[in-house]
């Protein structure tokens, strides 16, 4: 994982902040914004054309035949960034000298400052097969793939001298990454038609931009010891921007994490890694992976919305699904497990520490067809709430390379698969118990703000994690987990059907609570809700008791109080426990 030393030296504005509400957009006059209407939010969250039109539509501009931004989308993908820092004509000009010199001085400083761990790990991402690269990332499912995927590399340690100018990698040793005639012979095809092809290519970009890779500008890029003489064996036409590994990370990764999106984030972070190992090796400056962020993430986005593709997307998404996801080794190893970790690395590499250049007032623009990157990963979602995650959980505005028209650059896609950031609207979500991955079971880790309300219906279940503050909460079916103590957002609860569940110590409910007879409140004796307001009880309290030498348990607190449970179940071996019922609380007492 990532020095943190090291980031500390060297990042300044490494934090993601959530984006200026949609609702302040667009009622900038009013002293209490309130939740917008559908209308409203297909205004806000509306696609923004670039110069190309829509990436998605013009994905297969990348040629080698013309590399120019007046006719290959992905060049011209970094009109609004790099264009504005790096003037290719006449041999090069430095358009701001300042951001171009601190990419080369993070480039130096990052080079000297890694960990024995991190020199292995990028000396490994340098040498294997870009899309190998990805599966560790896939935690207990990696050796299962490696099995039925027959994946392959040469690559497990560093040799046992530097190699000389003439050593191959794995691609151009014809060490072939994965077996598309294997178990999951769907999913390899379907990364390779993402991560190999012309339109995959960081290449034709590079040959317009011709940015001199950091080791050649300049003295102090620590390359790694094995690979200094191939290093510098690369013709001079070799170029830095866009980082071609990186790109091909972030394709391969968001389509393991579409078709197997029980490590959707995992994959995402493992890519955004893969940039870093790059800068770590000597091989990349930061903007240029950056860079590789951004054009990965559209060509992903631009392959699965691309109609043609469509039944090879279903079998592999069913492939991983059947052959890959019922395989996990509970004792494998898993780097990428730590949701909070990975968020905390993957905002780091957002920025690299560079200030914001541009400006910090620019709107987050969801790009035309984004959301189908978290298509599986919300199946109980729509095309509509899956772009509002998107846009909710963008990352700010201003920094280098990231503000791109469209808005490819500032998806934060880690904090994305945590659910919403905001709700913007009120929203109403209908999980139903299926084969897909999360339409049973969901957690939704961000902190969840906004003006909107959200209504939890279906039969599926869902867990809060995060410190809440939408409007407030209506439960309609299944079951809503709070595990956090302010999970439940700031308003009302209205439990009309289905359970909510306490998932935590103290849960609060900041206006009132309403339980009618069709509901179930499940508690334990360490769970206990606390109501700011009127207590409208009905329905079933489900109590569950450890053993205990407490004689009282307080489950429920309130100001005011109307009606009784209709049933009380008790499941402990302890006997006589019943509910008392006080002027401001609910208790079980023997």
């Amino acid at each position: 994982m990532m020095n943190h030393q090291l980031l500390k030296g060297i990042m300044l504005c490494s934090a993601t902040f959530a984006i200026t509400s949609a609702a302040s957009l667009i009622r900038t006059n009013t002293s209490q914004a309130s939740a917008l209407t559908n209308t409203e939010l297909q205004k806000v969250l509306a696609p923004k054309k670039a110069s190309y039109g829509y990436y998605i539509n013009q994905y297969k501009s990348n040629t080698s035949t013309d590399v120019t931004p007046q006719d290959n989308a992905a060049t011209a993908l970094f009109n609004n960034s790099f264009s504005k820092y790096w003037d290719p004509a006449s041999n090069g000009t430095k358009l701001n000298a300042k951001i171009l010199n601190e990419n080369q001085q993070k480039s130096v400083t990052i080079s000297q400052n890694q960990t024995a761990a991190e020199s292995l790990r990028s000396y490994l991402s340098d040498r294997r097969d870009s899309s190998y690269n990805e599966i560790p990332a896939l935690g207990p499912f990696a050796n299962a793939f490696v099995r039925d995927a027959d994946a392959k590399t040469n690559f497990t340690a560093f040799p046992s001298k530097p190699w000389p100018a003439t050593a191959k990698d794995d691609p151009s040793s014809g060490v072939i990454w994965a077996s598309d005639n294997s178990k999951l012979g769907s999913m390899v095809r379907l990364v390779n038609l993402t991560a190999s092809q012309t339109y995959s290519s960081s290449g034709n970009p590079k040959k317009y931009f011709k940015y001199v890779r950091p080791f050649r500008q300049g003295p102090g890029i620590n390359m790694n010891k094995y690979l200094v003489a191939v290093f510098n064996a690369t013709p001079a036409t070799d170029y830095d921007f866009p980082s071609g590994h990186t790109t091909q990370a972030f394709e391969t990764a968001l389509i393991m994490g579409y078709t197997l999106p029980q490590r959707f984030s995992q994959e995402v972070t493992r890519a955004s890694e893969v940039g870093y190992d790059r800068v770590l090796v000597g091989r990349h400056s930061p903007l240029a992976v950056m860079g590789g962020r951004v054009l990965g993430t559209a060509v992903a986005a631009a392959v699965l919305n691309d109609s043609s593709n469509s039944a090879l997307i279903k079998k592999a998404y069913s492939n991983a699904q059947t052959v890959l996801a019922n395989k996990p080794d509970k004792n494998a190893a898993d780097d990428y497990n730590n949701y909070q970790t990975n968020l905390k690395n993957y905002d780091a590499r957002m920025t690299y520490g560079f200030e914001t250049i541009d400006s910090k007032k620019t709107p987050m623009s969801v790009p035309k067809g984004a959301e189908i990157l978290l298509k599986t990963r919300f199946p109980y979602l729509n095309v509509t709430q899956r772009r509002e995650i998107l846009y909710t959980t963008g990352f700010k505005a201003g920094y280098p390379i990231n503000d791109d028209t469209e808005g490819w650059g500032r998806l934060n896609l880690v904090k994305a698969d945590g659910g919403f950031g905001k709700l913007l609207t009120n929203t109403t979500i209908n999980m139903k118990e299926s084969s897909k991955p999360y339409s049973k079971n969901d957690i939704w880790r961000n902190n969840v703000g906004g003006q909107g309300s959200l209504t939890k219906a279906g039969n599926g279940t869902l867990s809060l994690e995060g410190t809440n503050t939408f409007s407030g909460t209506t439960i309609k079916g299944g079951t809503l987990i709070a595990s956090n103590t302010h999970a439940l957002g700031s308003g009302k609860l209205n439990l009309t059907g289905g359970t909510l569940k306490l998932g935590t110590g103290k849960v609060k409910v900041q206006g009132n609570y309403a339980q009618n007879a069709k509901a179930n409140l499940n508690v334990n004796g360490t769970n206990q809700l606390a109501i700011h307001g009127t207590a409208k009880l009905g329905g079933n309290l489900t109590v569950s008791v450890k053993s205990t030498s407490a004689k009282k348990i307080t489950l429920l607190t309130f100001h005011k109080r109307s009606g009784k449970f209709d049933k009380v179940n008790v499941s402990s071996k302890q006997k006589h426990w019943h509910a008392k019922y006080t002027t401001h609380s609910v208790q079980l007492v023997r």
